[in-house]
């Protein structure tokens, strides 16, 4: 027994030694920070034998490597918009709304060119060999993003202090000469990316009212009244529900979902959008051709608030309407809605937000909830509901702590409340 205990110990060694040694193999083959680079094929005019087109190509490549779906990696941008913004790419959940885009979009490099200061990278999304009902799903995007070399500063080691005893018991602060690889570095440069958004709007004519900075094309009149109005909700809304100060809100105006895209980098996209508002950053982006937008507007001053998908933009229809509608005129349609389909539940609209190829049912049931919530205790109410947990079960859950309905009962609340605000 002892001899096949003994037996026993010395191969769970040996299995053990065998496995840490071929985990340190794959952490010297992929140290921390180790990025899979994906193939990124390229036209005949990116021509990578000049140092500078190749750096450019090599920093591209490593941003599209990154999984920049659900996140940046901060060693690849300027440092300027960096301090600025929360996110240094507008445009980024635009077009990289799913983590598949890449991999069902391979992107083809069309050119690296120019452009003053910078290098403008264009790049195509196209899957070949689609087949229909896909085929006509092509391309994603045609995107232009900007690069520009920046001087790197290279922070020098102090020089460590140390503390030396001396055989007389006295001690003696002394500086540790500066080591050979440090002496002779100095600054150096290197390329880094840029958001299209700013390179391209830059020669675009601003306008300021109270929070809101406007930017706008040369040719497009700006209402200084609708901008007004616009300022006086804002201040309305943060009163109301005590809200932060947010300031300055960047606010795009176009006057086509084109021309908003353009703006963003986006040359074309296959799903390009009306507005939306990027709330990191504090920026509205409209193609209505307005200085009013108080759905998006509302987004930014409610954004530290997490909650469930369908109160984030149940909250911004209550106070802002959507598709340039009222929140009263989107009740009578939801109320119709109901009406129609008499057993379509809660969770189903939960589970599909797109319903009948649209938004709007989802956004407006959210909207009910909200008013809900208002009627009950007005603005601290409303408050309570937004701090629910994104989950399908913490809103549940949260339904209930606030407006007192049980999981079971919520279909009926929200069908009876859409009826009672409709017939009003």
């Amino acid at each position: 027994m002892n001899c096949l205990l003994f037996f026993m110990q010395r191969v769970f060694l040996i299995v053990t030694i065998f496995l840490i040694s071929i985990c340190n193999l794959f952490a010297a083959e992929h140290p921390p920070g180790y990025v899979e680079l994906i193939d990124l094929p390229i036209t005949v005019r990116v021509d990578t034998t000049d140092a500078d087109i190749k750096a450019v190509y090599d920093l591209w490549r490593r941003f599209l490597s990154s999984n920049p779906d659900s996140a940046i990696d901060s060693s690849l941008w300027n440092q300027k918009e960096l301090k600025r913004y929360g996110e240094p790419y507008a445009a980024r959940s635009w077009i990289y709304n799913s983590q598949n885009i890449i991999k069902s979009f391979p992107p083809l490099l069309l050119s690296i060119e120019k452009e003053g200061k910078f290098y403008a990278i264009r790049t195509l999304y196209y899957s070949e060999g689609l087949e229909e009902p896909y085929k006509s799903s092509n391309p994603w995007a045609l995107q232009t993003m900007y690069a520009r070399k920046v001087k790197i500063k290279i922070k020098k080691e102090d020089k460590e202090k140390k503390i030396d005893t001396l055989p007389q018991g006295k001690r003696v602060a002394y500086q540790s000469p500066m080591p050979d690889s440090l002496k002779k570095k100095k600054d150096s440069t290197e390329y880094r990316l840029y958001d299209p958004l700013h390179v391209i709007t830059a020669s675009w004519d601003k306008r300021r009212m109270g929070p809101i900075d406007y930017h706008f094309p040369h040719d497009y009149f700006f209402d200084r009244a609708v901008g007004l109005r616009m300022t006086k909700f804002i201040k309305h809304i943060r009163k109301k529900y005590e809200l932060p100060k947010v300031s300055p809100i960047e606010f795009y105006i176009t006057r086509n979902q084109d021309e908003i895209a353009a703006a963003a980098g986006l040359e074309f996209i296959l799903a390009p959008s009306a507005g939306r508002s990027n709330t990191p950053n504090a920026q509205v982006f409209s193609s209505l051709a307005s200085e009013w937008y108080p759905h998006e507007i509302t987004h930014i001053l409610f954004r530290d608030f997490k909650p469930h998908f369908i109160l984030n933009e149940g909250i911004a229809t209550f106070l802002g309407g959507s598709m340039n509608r009222p929140f009263e005129s989107l009740a009578v349609d939801l109320a119709e809605f109901f009406e129609i389909n008499d057993t379509i539940t809660f969770q189903q609209i939960l589970d599909s937000p797109f319903l009948e190829g649209s938004t709007v049912t989802y956004y407006t049931v959210g909207a009910v909830l909200c008013k809900m919530a208002y009627q009950q205790g007005k603005a601290e109410k409303v408050r309570e509901l937004l701090s629910s947990g994104v989950s399908d079960d913490e809103l549940y859950a949260t339904i209930k702590q606030v407006l007192g309905i049980n999981k079971q009962d919520v279909t009926r609340a929200i069908r009876q409340k859409t009826k009672e605000y409709a017939d009003r």
